[in-house]
C-alpha cells in the first residue's frame, strides 16, 4: 500500500469510528424531572421517544441531580413497575454504563441487573437501589 492510500484509508477509519462513538454517546438519554426533599419525580412519557414514523420505548432513562454525585438509572420493568439505581459500582466506586437491559462497570467488568443484583463479580454487592411508585402519568422515586 501506498502511503497516500495508507492515510485515506486511516483517516476514513478514524471518520468511522468517531461517527460510531458518537452515535454510541447519544443513546443514552437524561430525563427531565422534577424533585422536592423526598422524592423525585418523572412523567412516564420520558420512556417514549417519537422519531419520525415511529415510537420508540426506551428501557431506561437517566437522571442527574443535584443531590447525588452519581446519576440514577430508571429501567422500566413493565407497565407499571420501575427500578431506580445509583449507578456507582458497589466494587470500587466507578460510574456504571447502562446496557440495554443490564449495567456494566468499566473499571472492572462487574454486571448488575436491571434490579440491582450482581450478575458477575468482582463486585460481591447488589446496587444501591431507590423504592418507586406510579400513578397514571409519573413515576415517584422516593429517597
Amino acid at each position: 500500500m501506498q502511503r497516500i492510500e495508507f492515510i485515506k484509508v486511516c483517516s476514513l477509519v478514524c471518520l468511522g469510528g468517531s461517527a460510531l462513538l458518537e452515535s454510541c454517546a447519544s443513546s443514552n438519554y437524561y430525563a427531565l424531572y422534577s424533585s422536592s426533599s423526598t422524592q423525585i419525580t418523572v412523567k412516564k412519557s420520558e420512556f417514549v421517544h417519537h422519531k419520525t414514523d415511529e415510537i420508540i420505548q426506551r428501557p431506561y432513562v437517566l437522571i442527574k441531580t443535584e443531590k447525588h454525585k452519581y446519576p440514577l438509572c430508571v429501567y422500566k420493568i413493565d407497565d407499571n413497575k420501575y427500578s431506580a439505581l445509583l449507578m456507582r459500582c458497589s466494587h470500587k466506586g466507578c460510574e456504571l454504563n447502562p446496557q440495554g437491559d443490564y449495567l456494566v462497570c468499566p473499571c472492572h467488568g462487574s454486571e448488575f441487573t436491571n434490579t440491582g443484583i450482581v450478575q458477575s463479580p468482582p463486585a460481591a454487592q447488589n446496587l444501591t437501589t431507590f423504592p418507586t411508585t406510579t400513578d397514571n402519568e409519573n413515576i415517584y422515586i422516593h429517597f
